[in-house]
């Protein structure tokens, strides 16, 4: 039953993603799918690499920041590993935070903070990056308001107490959290921390790059299907698609990112049919391309770092940091980054 309730999410976002298809017509999509550049789809995997390269990298300095003691390259291949489960799991991008406090002994609240403070910092550069593009669709502006309206909010629930202790206090009747409310604060306490240190405030011009990484990938998707919109555009649909899978909680936003990625491309005139075929492709490199990596890293370093589970539960992920931060009878076992 418990596997069950964790496949749930990922199996609406399959059936809602399997139903944009039969709307459009499978037929359609393969046809525009006949012909495609396929050396610029493996160039825009690689751009995909290098977005989650640089993922790790960035995460690695806040993980300093936040006194996490981890080489470049063990940062670097946890948040890979990580990947494999923010693909299918809800949740799942708090497995590397968990990776990172089994391999260091650090306090899961802490290595939560950095995944917490990164999602913040990406969405909040990419939604501002497409943000003179947005202007320029019907409810573009709403959509930029809602986004950066909702990370002003959760910035008010960290840096305030006032607005902080009651949602704390509503934390206390969800089964879930209800036994890492103290994990929650820490979490809390180290992303405040987190966002006054220069090394984190600084390393945030890599998300930058991060974004201009993922407008390049898709971009070069498009011109593979002879899609020739410019960059910009490509930027405007990779920041709708991103806020609508966000939005949605599906794990890897799987189905809501297809619907908003049509959509946008489809009001700039991109055929439906192919619309739908860039979207497929764009999965493939949101979900096949992390999840392979993300294995092949997980498999190199689970054993020399003491990693758990690569498909532990939401609960398990939480219990298991809490009771990995209670207790001080298993010494760290990573060296300390020189």
């Amino acid at each position: 039953m418990n596997l069950r309730r964790r496949l749930f999410p990922l199996i609406v976002g399959l059936a809602g993603l399997a139903g944009l298809l039969l709307v459009i017509q499978p037929s359609r999509v393969l046809a525009a799918l006949h012909g495609t550049d396929l050396g610029l789809v493996g160039a825009a995997m690689l751009l995909t690499v290098a977005f989650y390269a640089l993922q790790g990298v960035r995460w690695h300095f806040l993980l300093r920041a936040a006194g996490v003691r981890l080489h470049l390259h063990e940062s670097v291949l946890i948040n890979l590993a990580g990947q494999t489960v923010t693909a299918v799991i809800p949740l799942g991008d708090l497995t590397r935070a968990l990776f990172a406090t089994q391999a260091t002994g650090v306090p899961f609240g802490a290595t939560a903070a950095t995944v917490t403070v990164q999602d913040l910092t990406f969405t909040s550069l990419l939604v501002l990056a497409a943000t003179p593009a947005l202007m320029g669709i019907p409810g573009g502006w709403l959509v930029s308001a809602i986004v950066l309206g909702g990370i002003a909010a959760t910035l008010l629930v960290l840096v305030v107490p006032g607005v902080y202790r009651p949602i704390r206090r509503l934390l206390g009747t969800v089964p879930l959290l209800r036994e890492s409310v103290e994990q929650v604060d820490t979490l809390r306490r180290e992303s405040v921390v987190l966002l006054t240190r220069p090394l984190a405030l600084a390393s945030g011009i890599i998300d930058l790059a991060r974004v201009a990484l993922a407008a390049g990938a898709l971009e070069l998707l498009l011109r593979a299907m002879n899609i020739e919109r410019g960059y910009w555009v490509a930027l405007l649909v990779v920041a709708v698609a991103y806020v609508g899978g966000a939005l949605s909680f599906l794990p890897g936003g799987i189905g809501a990112n297809e619907a908003s990625l049509i959509g946008v491309l489809v009001g700039f005139g991109v055929p439906a049919g192919q619309a739908a075929a860039v979207a497929l492709l764009e999965r493939l490199l949101l979900t096949g391309v992390p999840s392979v990596i993300g294995v092949l890293a997980y498999v190199a370093i689970h054993r020399r770092l003491h990693l758990g589970s690569l498909v532990a539960s939401p609960r398990t992920v939480l219990t298991s940091a809490s009771t990995s931060t209670s207790t001080s009878a298993a010494p760290a076992t990573c060296e300390v980054a020189a």
